[in-house]
């Protein structure tokens, strides 16, 4: 899917622009467009929700995905 020269971010309205690594695409049926800057925020939301920055749980989780 390619954004028009219009296409803004699904979060902060900023202007789109797929060279410069902003991504646009569906969530569910849901058309999205994020910016680099609310996609990073978006990483790094979920990595502190899943503890992931911590290294114990990082450690188990490689062990449970090893062991599937």
């Amino acid at each position: 899917m390619t954004c028009h020269s219009n296409c803004k971010c699904s979060i902060c309205d900023s202007l789109i622009d797929q060279d410069n690594g902003d991504i646009v695409g569906y969530f569910g049926s849901l058309e999205v467009s994020f910016c680099v800057w609310c996609l990073s925020s978006m990483h790094n939301m979920i990595i502190k929700l899943h503890g992931y920055d911590e290294i114990e749980i990082l450690e188990e989780k490689i062990l449970e995905l090893k062991n599937e």
